[in-house]
């Protein structure tokens, strides 16, 4: 008896606007997305605007903040070390990526043409270089770099009795270390990434070519490669974006050295900040550097996209 009563009780008002927001598709939509709306605005433009007000202020910690307008941008683009860390950088993201672009897809060519369990144990390999942490993989290369006691000198003296350079403290050697640790670490990636755009590929149409007559590389020229487009261009993407801010493998095997030869403009700008606690310039360095990048990314997207239509 009560029960019964209890079920004809009307609804009240709140009960009933609560059930109206949630019928509206639109007004639930936004219910859910706005938590994460919020979330990311609050991680991402609040340290954007703080960065972009730091950068025109001069600060250091312990002291008043101080207006100076644009003077830190003014600063950076007159002082040498930034641009000589911008080359460094420029130079390591071509060359490095350039590199693993290549040794990847050969690799992910022969892997493709193996017995399925050699692909698939050799890929587990190529893992480890990745899920190892930057700065560990900068620790053990500087490791192996050592002049006395390091692997890389030794097995050289050993193998093709060829006394090593010092790798930590010759300029190009140094460079050529961290060019040599990078490519370890990420060409597993680049590797995985175009290999899964080679087995993605129809194998109809390779049939057909075989059948015209078509020589291997005709085949790898006119139906291989402009096939695997789209993937080159999100491996050169991803890459590109991830190694301008090279860091961790720098702080573990040169720190910028010797003198500044390998100092990034990321290297650069960390030092400016947690060395000199010049804050202000600091983040002057690191709104151009967020500039350059969308700038760079921006261009990599726009062929990706394009890229992808046409392949489409």
């Amino acid at each position: 008896m009560s029960s019964t009563a209890a079920s004809k009780i009307p609804a009240t008002s709140s009960t009933t606007r609560f059930r109206e927001w949630f019928q509206n598709e639109r007004m639930f939509r936004w219910t859910l997305v706005l938590p994460a709306v919020f979330v990311l605005l609050a991680v991402g433009l609040g340290p954007t605007i703080y960065v972009v007000v730091l950068s025109v202020s001069k600060y250091t910690p312990g002291q008043a903040l101080e207006f100076v307008a644009l003077k830190n941008f003014i600063r950076a683009f007159q002082t040498y070390r930034f641009w000589h860390g911008l080359y460094v950088t420029v130079w390591f993201v071509f060359v490095s990526v350039g590199i693993q672009l290549v040794v990847g897809f050969i690799i992910a060519w022969a892997l493709q043409r193996v017995h399925s369990r050699v692909r698939q144990f050799s890929m587990t390999l190529m893992l480890v270089p990745m899920m190892i942490a930057p700065t560990v993989v900068g620790v053990l290369w500087k490791m192996i770099y050592k002049a006395r006691y390091g692997a890389l000198n030794y097995l050289l003296l050993q193998t093709l009795h060829i006394q090593g350079p010092d790798w930590l403290a010759d300029r190009s050697a140094a460079l050529l270390g961290l060019l040599i640790a990078d490519i370890w670490e990420w060409t597993p990636f680049v590797t995985i990434l175009l290999l899964a755009g080679l087995q993605s590929l129809p194998r109809e149409i390779y049939e057909a070519s075989h059948v015209d007559g078509s020589t291997g590389w005709q085949v790898f020229k006119n139906m291989t490669l402009p096939l695997m487009k789209p993937f080159i261009f999100l491996a050169v993407f991803l890459r590109m974006i991830d190694a301008w801010k090279t860091f961790d493998l720098i702080f573990g095997v040169t720190r910028g050295g010797p003198g500044d030869f390998t100092e990034s403009v990321a290297w650069y700008t960390y030092k400016i900040g947690f060395t000199y606690f010049e804050h202000g310039y600091a983040a002057a360095l690191s709104f151009i550097q967020l500039i350059v990048i969308i700038i760079l990314g921006k261009a990599l997207l726009k062929q990706l996209s394009r890229v992808s239509q046409r392949s489409g």
